[in-house]
């Protein structure tokens, strides 16, 4: 068994990182489907019904951010662990969520529940995309897990609010990242926001730029830590990512967490670019 546990980790940490809990392959998850302490959850926009992981059951990722709710757009602890006991996890669960974007909704669970102070919490490497792609096994059967007791504690990575990133904006003690498309960040892909731009002293560090384009896995963790380097971003920093309503700032923030970044150093700014473009009071650079 000690054998086959440390074969386990060696295979899942084949790309280096300083996290590989933060992963679980196919294999392992194919594996684990019916451990009692896991808690399998698909977070694809559509297509539960039409077929999923065995176990898994569904969350909306609108659930977890509330838009009327600033200045933190958080859903309130009672609300989250209510959440949660209906999904069947617990404080001891072992959370493991999918989708089929490479993890844009899944990260958005896993920060969630870091912030939460759940900790338990991996990505499927490769998500969906790679499940099916090994033609692993499905069904339509929607489970029913019992109610559980889940307890909001205090948590690691951190949410910040507008009037926070307005003052890290050029600060030597904060880095902000913008994890959107170049076409956002030009102002030209509004996304049926009022203004489009970027935040001034924001680095650009896109969210796919972290992943395999075809298989959807995570790239390995020193082509990962390339990406951040290259931009001037360093393990030492403390950083607070930005996007449109804090989906792929999740993704960027689970990649730092993956090849080691502090988590404590790690902030989302969840009222995004919904909020920000929409308000008045926030000041927006363009490309001249």
């Amino acid at each position: 068994m000690a054998f086959f546990l440390a074969l386990t980790l060696v295979v899942q940490n084949s790309g280096g990182y300083a996290r590989p809990d933060l992963l679980v392959d196919t294999g392992w998850l194919a594996q684990h489907l019916t451990d009692a302490n896991v808690r399998i959850v698909d977070m694809r926009a559509r297509g539960y019904a039409d077929g999923h992981v065995p176990e898994a059951v569904f969350l909306d990722n609108n659930w977890i951010r509330n838009p009327k709710a600033p200045p933190t757009f958080l859903p309130t602890p009672q609300e989250f662990e209510a959440l949660m006991s209906k999904l069947g996890i617990s404080n001891d669960t072992r959370v493991i969520a999918y989708d089929e974007r490479g993890g844009i909704y899944a990260a958005r669970l896993w920060w969630i529940l870091n912030y939460y102070g759940h900790s338990k919490v991996a990505l499927l490497d490769g998500g969906w995309v790679k499940w099916a792609a090994e033609q692993r096994a499905t069904n339509t059967a929607v489970p029913a897990p019992a109610a559980t007791a889940f307890k909001v504690k205090p948590g690691t990575v951190k949410v910040a609010t507008a009037d926070q990133v307005k003052s890290a904006i050029s600060s030597t003690s904060m880095k902000l990242i913008d994890a959107r498309t170049q076409g956002e960040i030009d102002g030209k892909d509004l996304r049926n926001i009022k203004r489009g731009g970027f935040i001034e002293s924001s680095i650009p560090v896109y969210w796919e730029d972290t992943l395999d384009p075809a298989t959807k896995v995570f790239k390995p963790a020193a082509e990962i830590t390339k990406v951040y380097r290259e931009k001037g971003i360093t393990a030492a920093d403390n950083i607070t990512v930005y996007c449109q309503v804090g989906m792929r700032a999740s993704h960027d923030i689970f990649t730092l967490a993956l090849i080691g970044h502090d988590l404590t150093k790690l902030a989302n700014y969840y009222g995004a670019w919904e909020e920000w473009g929409n308000r008045d009071d926030t000041p927006i650079k363009t490309k001249q």
